[in-house]
């Protein structure tokens, strides 16, 4: 995590340089309001209308359900 803001969304930078926005609608685990910058998350790249979209934001070692 790059940046977080209280209205419920944030940005993912990738090593390369890339930014991903995400929505809280778009985290799997753990719950918005326990996500810190620089916590290591895992996600899918979506290209949206608006620009690089972060989809099954997931973060921390855990088993998703299947």
């Amino acid at each position: 995590m790059t940046k977080l803001f209280e209205d419920g969304y944030g940005f993912i930078e990738t090593p390369d340089g890339r930014e991903f926005y995400f929505h809280r609608e778009n985290l799997i685990y753990p719950e918005f309001d326990r996500l810190d910058i620089g916590t290591e998350v895992q996600f899918l790249e979506d290209a949206a209308g608006e620009g690089l979209q972060a989809k099954r934001v997931s973060a921390g070692k855990h088993h998703l359900p299947e």
